[in-house]
């Protein structure tokens, strides 16, 4: 069975305060650590689960900057056959509705 895995690039805020930039549409990027979404962390890890059940593949699938290359390594190193990151300068900004047309 092969498996598609959507995931995420997401700051680390359980230690973190953040705060929102000076554009007032996102939060102050600097000095954050970025990992994988908790929740797709657990999804990812039940993929795999399936994978070595089964058979076939994982890949995991992002839409991002460079920085999201962090993230795909990590689901790599978890079980991940695959990892593509889907990017254009377009995508800036999207909110849910238009990366799930991205994703389609």
């Amino acid at each position: 069975m092969d498996v598609v895995v959507c995931v995420k690039h997401v700051p680390e805020t359980a230690e973190a305060e953040p705060k929102i930039d000076v554009s007032g549409k996102t939060i102050e990027k600097t000095g954050l650590v970025y990992d994988i979404n908790e929740w797709e962390d657990y999804v990812l890890e039940e993929a795999v689960r399936i994978k070595e059940k089964l058979g076939g593949t994982v890949t995991a699938v992002t839409v991002g900057s460079n920085d999201a290359d962090g993230t795909l390594r990590k689901c790599l190193a978890r079980g991940a056959d695959k990892a593509i990151r889907l990017t254009d300068a377009k995508f800036e900004g999207s909110d849910g509705y238009a990366i799930a047309k991205i994703l389609s």
